[in-house]
């Protein structure tokens, strides 16, 4: 039985693993479930994404093991992605003195920013497959897919402080809906929030 000694989170996009997936959850979908788990895993946050967290890296440790032969522990293929993902040149703060989500986050500029005034993302949403690219390389983070889609909207956690939007028509268009703890709105309100 041959043994890996490293794996990362780009090997979800891997085709073999991709066809064996029956269920109709994107690949990246899965990589901003653990990516964002690990970013939380510290701060309560975690608890929001570990179910889905543990069973896609599951799903990916019995597919090594019977594909390739790789004999792999999820805990150690958890320690290794968990360095993977804290290995990055823009690294969350340690002491963060509040909490905020990234919707229509490009390639991080509002993230870096939040950053920089002492903030720690929980949630991120970008569409654009090349910006998240950029993103995960800078944060070590997944961000997830298109907001306007449930399965996506389900992974927003409660109890941030801020709701980071562009102020660009693109983030407005759609009729979306952000939840939080406090409350429901429709992200085009923001739009005279900020005004």
């Amino acid at each position: 039985m041959k043994l890996k000694e490293k794996i990362s989170i780009e090997e979800f996009d891997g085709k073999r693993f991709q066809i064996r997936l029956v269920e109709a959850v994107p690949a990246n979908h899965k990589k901003a479930v653990i990516t964002h788990y690990l970013h939380n895993i510290d701060n309560g946050v975690a608890k929001h994404f570990k179910k889905d967290a543990m069973k896609y890296l599951k799903e990916y440790v019995q597919f090594q093991e019977e594909e390739n032969s790789l004999s792999m522990v999820a805990e150690d293929a958890l320690q290794q992605l968990l360095f993977e993902v804290n290995d990055v040149p823009f690294p969350t703060p340690e002491n963060y003195t509040f909490k905020f989500i990234d919707l229509f986050a490009g390639i991080g500029g509002f993230r870096m920013a939040m950053q920089n005034l002492g903030g720690k993302c929980v949630f991120t949403s970008e569409w654009d497959k090349e910006a998240q690219r950029t993103y995960r390389a800078n944060f070590g983070e997944v961000p997830f897919g298109d907001i306007t889609k449930e399965q996506t909207k389900m992974f927003i956690p409660d109890g941030f402080d801020v709701l980071g939007v562009p102020l660009s028509g693109r983030a407005f268009r759609s009729n979306l809906f952000v939840r939080s703890s406090q409350k429901v709105f429709p992200l085009q309100s923001l739009t005279q929030i900020a005004a």
